[in-house]
């Protein structure tokens, strides 16, 4: 398909095509959580006990630890980290948007009062600017929320809180966890979470006496690990192990689409560059350059849209290894967003992934 058709007022509308930072990093980098936890089986059980006590560190994002530390230890790091997440990403969307709705105003001045082959283009165009206004409006509503539910869950005014994140706001990019995915964990991660510490005292366990076996993706392996102790602390640590596979299922699956949209806003940027130096030699008009930017920004959305998923997929891991993070529902987050353009759905399903961690 054209680029020119991808970009209809529909996909204009409904994925708001423009989102994401020029410099958004992948995760490369390796933290001592990743040197400690995921690698050295006998000292993960002391130092996964120290390092996911403060899981939000592994994002070095010094306005999270802020949200963090200004909540008082409301029980909600998980729904602050997700909509603090979601925020950047929502912000992230408006500039683009609005620089999407710039580049289709300079598209209708250029064609204004010209004969075009097909008129149907200044109709589309029409369209276009009509869908980015609508969007633009919907997600300053959908700002507006997020804000609202880190201010109380950061005790301060709006004002406030808008001002503590201002510079995180203006910074384009989104946070990021300073760790490699791994592709197993330890099985004494497990004697972090609660649920197998109370199945211990309940059945007279020792929960850090856990197999010295893996967790991978692949949950139905979890069968194959005999743990000592009564049968229902047993059903318990395969449960719980189970929980922690499906996590890291699917943070392995989101760092792979991160990769992939990536991988096409580097071939997309190289596109629009070489449209650039075509225009300047008269080989396409600015109209065309206009449309190529557009698809330049199509991809972006796409890659911001990935990182912000990946970014939750490590907040749902690090909840389901037992960092303590107990999250308050956010659903009392504007309800009915959820049909809207641009909505980040994962606000919701972090709640039903952490609330048995």
């Amino acid at each position: 398909m054209k680029r020119s058709r991808i970009l209809t007022a529909t996909v204009c509308g409904a994925l708001a095509i423009a989102c994401a930072s020029t410099s958004i990093a992948m995760v490369h980098s390796t933290s001592v959580l990743a040197a400690g936890m995921f690698v050295d089986h006998d000292k993960a059980r002391t130092r996964a006990r120290v390092d996911t006590q403060s899981w939000w560190a592994g994002f070095e994002d010094p306005a999270m630890d802020k949200l963090m530390a200004a909540s008082l230890g409301g029980n909600a790091e998980a729904g602050i980290a997700a909509t603090y997440i979601a925020l950047k990403v929502k912000t992230l969307e408006l500039v683009y948007l609005e620089n999407t709705r710039s580049a289709v105003e300079r598209q209708i001045s250029l064609i204004k009062g010209s004969a075009l082959p097909h008129d149907d283009f200044a109709k589309q165009l029409a369209q276009r600017q009509a869908g980015a206004q609508s969007t633009i409006e919907k997600l300053k509503a959908q700002r507006a929320s997020y804000i609202a539910y880190l201010a109380r869950q950061c005790r301060m005014s709006e004002a406030a809180l808008q001002e503590m994140l201002a510079d995180a706001l203006q910074d384009k990019s989104l946070p990021r966890f300073a760790a490699e995915v791994p592709r197993e964990l330890p099985m004494a991660v497990l004697a972090n979470r609660n649920d197998i510490n109370l199945a211990a005292a309940l059945y007279d366990a020792d929960p850090s006496a856990m197999p010295a076996g893996t967790i991978d993706a692949a949950a139905e392996e979890a069968r194959d690990i005999e743990v000592p102790g009564k049968p229902l602390y047993a059903h318990a640590v395969a449960q719980a192990r189970e929980q922690v596979a499906e996590a890291l299922q699917r943070l392995q699956m989101q760092s792979d689409i991160a990769n992939t949209a990536y991988a096409r806003v580097v071939n997309a940027r190289a596109g629009f560059e070489s449209s650039k130096q075509r225009r300047d030699r008269g080989e396409i008009s600015e109209v065309q350059l206009m449309e190529d930017y557009q698809g330049l920004l199509l991809d972006l959305h796409v890659l911001a849209a990935a990182n912000g998923e990946l970014a939750l997929a490590w907040v749902v891991l690090m909840g389901s290894i037992g960092s303590g993070a107990s999250i308050d529902t956010v659903a009392d987050l504007q309800a009915g967003q959820g049909g809207q353009a641009g909505q980040m759905p994962f606000l919701h399903k972090v709640s039903r992934k952490l609330r048995n961690p």
